[in-house]
């Protein structure tokens, strides 16, 4: 923990988180952003500087309930064959959650070559959707493990997506909460935060009171198989924009723009 600490104050000192965030981030330490904040080390990285990709996905019951687990995993596994076929990829690190009322880092910053596939065993919907805590979380993550870059020399920007069904049920933190967070990264001017909503809620209303800019935030009124396989695709044609540096990182990002 004292290890996260110090990244958070460093990241305070840099100018991207202020000190209500970094306090609020280390009172909120727990095993999955420890698990989040590791990835590879930065003596492997090879490129001069690299994109961290970080995708968060609805694993709630009524994912099951659409029956969308399939076209999940398939449009997961697609966006992993997108980023592996891109000339990017030696510049890109992906990380992947998954979340109900618990989050999972089904693994942190790695290569995309060497990315998880979701199948039956590791993606299985059910429980309710906190995610308001799993954005904190992630985020607190990432902020971490980028810090640890730009203390070894390794410039890098980041890239922080969510695809959920569902508005938030359940968290113990607050969409107020992830508003502040957001808004520090972004003013930073080193990250990108999209939200993907699937369904038929306000997700627009749910991704401003998070503190997400209109310009990167995608709704998929078609809650079908076809229509989230469409999700995966935008997602992946954006990262790989971000990677090039076609998106700049702040408010004004427009994630998911032509």
């Amino acid at each position: 923990m004292a290890d996260l600490h110090a990244l958070f104050s460093s990241a305070q000192a840099a100018g991207v988180l202020s000190p209500e965030s970094s306090s609020f981030l280390t009172g909120h330490l727990g095993a999955v952003v420890v698990a989040g904040a590791a990835g590879l080390g930065a003596e492997r990285i090879v490129a001069s500087d690299v994109t961290l990709v970080t995708v968060l996905i609805d694993k709630s019951s009524s994912i099951a309930s659409s029956d969308l687990e399939d076209a999940v995993r398939a449009g997961q596994n697609a966006l992993v064959d997108a980023l592996s076929g891109s000339k990017e990829k030696d510049g890109i690190l992906l990380s992947l959650w998954t979340f109900h009322h618990e989050a999972e880092v089904v693994h942190s910053y790695a290569p995309v070559d060497d990315a998880a596939r979701l199948d039956d065993r590791n993606y299985r919907a059910g429980g309710a959707t906190h995610l308001f805590d799993t954005w904190c979380d992630a985020l607190a993550a990432n902020v971490a493990y980028a810090e640890t870059l730009r203390a070894s020399g390794t410039p890098c920007r980041s890239v922080v997506v969510v695809i959920t069904d569902g508005a938030d049920y359940g968290s113990t933190r607050k969409a107020r909460d992830c508003a502040k967070l957001s808004r520090d990264l972004l003013a930073s001017e080193q990250f990108v935060l999209a939200f993907v909503g699937v369904g038929g809620d306000d997700f627009r209303a749910v991704a401003r009171s998070m503190g997400i800019p209109d310009g990167s935030v995608l709704v998929q009124k078609d809650a079908t198989p076809s229509g989230m396989r469409q999700v995966f695709q935008m997602v992946s044609r954006s990262a790989i924009r971000a990677s090039r540096g076609l998106i700049r990182p702040g408010v004004q990002a427009g994630f998911f723009g032509p």
